[in-house]
């Protein structure tokens, strides 16, 4: 077991909007729990199971749901989907770890941003990663906040690669412990997983979701620090710095 839990970044603003998203997200997901489980039930019947993965077949005619406005349907879209899918999980382990990731990663960048830039980065990775996974994804109905929380952690990658991250390590029985690792590699890492598995077809993950999102975050932060919208601010490196296409920081 190998679990990122705490990154070395200095926040010089509490990141509210962050945990006004993992409160919403965790109220919606919750509420909506029950209607998950009938929904499940309701469509039993058309499940197949084919080429290693549950793969849906809904009938055109299904009555109306609730889960119709929140679960991202590639046979019965509805605009509503595109943010409401973000907002709701299959179970508590789905919730749970979707929201961890977002307090590791989310806080910093919030904190960065700025709460209303930040907002804007989560929704529009959110939703460019649910239009790529309608447009290219397999036809399974899909949900979770996933793709945009890799979106969130695309933009770490580019504002904090050269912070430490510590991971709790634990193999077998007696081999546990902590190591800092540079956010730079661990996301990369996490990133070449989710592309490896696009490729090799990754079962119930929506890995081509998690890609989307993680490109989509990288490449608005790295449009925000070309044109000024964020600035380099002194003893951080951001990815641009890193890679010699943006000037340091000098202190005064």
């Amino acid at each position: 077991m190998f679990v990122p839990h705490r990154p070395d970044v200095t926040m010089h603003r509490w990141p509210i909007a962050n945990a006004a998203l993992i409160l919403v997200t965790c109220i919606i997901s919750i509420a909506l729990f029950s209607s998950m489980g009938q929904w499940n039930r309701d469509h039993q019947a058309d499940m197949a199971f084919a080429h290693g993965q549950f793969v849906m077949d809904i009938p055109a005619n299904q009555p109306d749901d609730v889960m119709d406005h929140f679960m991202l349907e590639p046979g019965h879209f509805e605009l509503t989907q595109l943010i409401g899918s973000l907002l709701v999980h299959e179970g508590w382990v789905h919730l749970l770890g979707n929201m961890f990731f977002l307090f590791l990663f989310g806080c910093a960048v919030d904190a960065r941003l700025g709460h209303g830039v930040f907002s804007a980065l989560y929704f529009g990775a959110g939703i460019f990663e649910s239009i790529v996974y309608l447009s290219f994804g397999p036809h399974i109905p899909c949900l979770g906040a996933s793709g945009a929380i890799m979106g969130v952690m695309g933009a770490f990658f580019v504002l904090y690669p050269r912070n430490n991250i510590s991971c709790y390590y634990w193999f077998w029985w007696d081999i546990d412990g902590t190591v800092d690792i540079s956010a730079y590699w661990l996301l990369l890492a996490y990133f070449l997983l989710d592309v490896f598995g696009m490729i090799n077809g990754g079962g119930a993950v929506a890995h081509i979701s998690h890609v989307a999102g993680f490109i989509f975050g990288m490449a608005a932060t790295i449009a925000m620090l070309k044109i000024g919208w964020i600035q380099p601010v002194e003893n951080e490196e951001n990815l641009l710095q890193m890679l010699r296409m943006q000037p340091e920081v000098l202190e005064e």
